[in-house]
């Protein structure tokens, strides 16, 4: 009876001493895995005119439409005048361009995912621009002058009253349409686009008449 009780006290010490480990082993936490660090890409710019600056935007914001929360141009960095070549992190930017001294921001996010080539173009309304700036100085005084022209006609005629009503209309009608043409031509702005193609992660390809 004592050998009995004997066994059944060891197998109880034996049950108390493993009963922690086994809890110990069964609550841990398997280590997470080892982060992928993305290597940068090669981002190769061409542009449709020489010395177009490219801006960019780090940790852009975006909007519920995924479209860029466009910042003030003061915010935006230098990275290069195209053409040219640069080595950037896999991961989404803002983008714009300077010309001069206008600066076009683009609400599309710019996204590398590997090695890339980008188009841009450029718009230049400055001739537009021009065509406001004369429209306003000829068109204007025309119109003044047409109004002026008709109602002093009206002094010589019997129904003088209807001619300077005529003349008021006529001279009104030009000078609006004057200032509306000119100021909208005037107020033109540049614009630009960017286009994006993937590239084989291959130096060649890089090399390629297309991108070189």
């Amino acid at each position: 009876m004592a050998r009995w009780l004997l066994a059944l006290g060891l197998l109880a010490v034996e049950l108390l001493v493993a009963a922690p480990a086994s809890a110990q082993e069964s609550t841990v936490v398997p280590e997470p895995p080892e982060p992928v660090e993305l290597r940068p890409a090669t981002v190769r710019f061409h542009a449709d005119v020489e010395g177009l600056e490219v801006l960019y935007l780090p940790a852009p914001t975006l909007d519920e439409g995924l479209r860029v929360r466009l910042a003030p141009p003061s915010r935006y960095q230098l990275l290069c005048a195209a053409p040219c070549d640069r080595e950037l992190p896999q991961t989404h930017l803002g983008l714009a361009l300077r010309r001069g001294e206008r600066v076009v921001r683009f609400t599309e996010p710019f996204g590398v995912d590997g090695p890339t080539g980008v188009r841009l173009d450029w718009i230049d309304r400055g001739r537009e621009r021009e065509a406001g700036v004369a429209i306003l100085a000829a068109g204007v005084p025309l119109s003044i002058g047409v109004g002026v022209g008709v109602s002093l006609v009206g002094l010589t005629q019997p129904e003088g009253d209807a001619f300077y009503a005529v003349g008021a209309s006529v001279g009104a009608a030009l000078l609006g349409a004057a200032l509306v043409t000119g100021l909208l031509l005037l107020l033109a702005d540049d614009d630009a686009t960017f286009e994006i193609t993937p590239l084989p992660d291959a130096p060649d390809h890089l090399r390629s008449r297309d991108w070189r």
